[in-house]
């Protein structure tokens, strides 16, 4: 199973980038075109996330790091999305960006 990792870090606290991350993946049009079936869970004590549809399983940690946080993202394909990797990384590393900045 493909692994990708996707790594960000962000000027605002911990908690305030976890929302932002959480808004992100429950109700983003794009990630949704990816895959419609998938389903967040979120521990908002952890900072921590899961989401699991029929064409991929990622799990997601926000950590504080000096006057801000990071974040990441680990995503498992399936062996038929291989192709498709890259694809799955950009969109997610933009996302990412966009949603932090």
């Amino acid at each position: 199973m493909p692994k990708i990792k996707v790594e960000s870090k962000s000027k605002h606290s911990a908690q305030d980038t976890f929302q932002k991350i959480k808004t992100l993946l429950e109700n983003d049009k794009d990630l949704r075109k990816m895959d419609s079936s998938y389903v967040c869970k979120f521990d908002e004590s952890a900072l921590s996330g899961s989401a699991k549809g029929g064409k991929f399983e990622a799990d997601m940690q926000v950590k504080n790091e000096g006057a801000g946080s990071s974040v990441e993202i680990e995503v498992n394909l399936p062996l038929m999305m291989t192709p498709f990797k890259g694809v799955v990384q950009s969109t997610l590393q933009q996302k990412l960006e966009r949603v932090l900045a």
